[in-house]
């Protein structure tokens, strides 16, 4: 089986899908997918991961060449997308899902992958404000700082799926299991998506 994690940045996506991989004993597919993604394009690694890391600035995190090659980020840095890096990441993503067993975190998977019967397509939200004030004190970032970097990934992510795939980027239709991070913390989260891995017939 394989789990596509979706989510609204600043939901505690990560945290989620590190523990459902955790408890299934799959495979977190997340930092894995643009070292892929950049031996495919022939990319170098000049810099650290694409984290929610208050040691590094907001700005920072969001400026390496490697991580351009992802979705999100290419659009949200005003760097270009184009079919072959489209191409690179959905053959990474199909590479992964092909193993079985593995969660793999945004990249657009649960849109590459369709509605495969191995497949368990899960997003993640929360509210605005609630996203807004989780990522300012993970970060350290000041709220309006925060709010400025949520607005700009989301609507990325919005343009990425709208613009490659034709879906709106959180609508409940295209995905199985859709769950507010707001109401459960991190391991209630994880929960319910283990649950629904496990009670999944193929």
């Amino acid at each position: 089986m394989v789990v596509t994690l979706s989510n609204e940045y600043g939901s505690g996506a990560l945290a989620v899908a590190q523990r459902v991989a955790a408890d299934l004993g799959y495979e977190y597919v997340d930092e894995q997918l643009p070292v892929v993604v950049g031996k495919r394009l022939r990319v170098r690694r000049e810099t650290g991961e694409t984290k929610e890391d208050a040691k590094r600035s907001l700005g920072e995190r969001f400026l390496t060449v490697l991580e351009r090659a992802t979705p999100e980020l290419a659009a949200a840095t005003g760097d270009s997308f184009d079919e072959e890096r489209l191409r690179a990441v959905q053959d990474a993503v199909r590479e992964y899902a092909s193993h079985g067993n593995a969660v793999i975190v945004g990249r657009g998977a649960s849109a590459i992958l369709g509605e495969r019967a191995d497949v368990v397509r899960v997003f993640i939200h929360a509210p605005r404000k609630w996203r807004i004030a989780r990522l300012a004190e993970t970060t350290g970032a000041r709220p309006e700082a925060a709010e400025a970097e949520l607005d700009r990934i989301d609507r990325a992510r919005a343009a990425h799926l709208r613009d490659w795939y034709g879906l709106t980027f959180g609508d409940p239709q295209n995905y199985d299991l859709f769950i507010d991070a707001s109401r459960f913390d991190s391991a209630g989260c994880a929960a319910i998506v283990v649950a629904a891995v496990r009670s999944r017939t193929p």
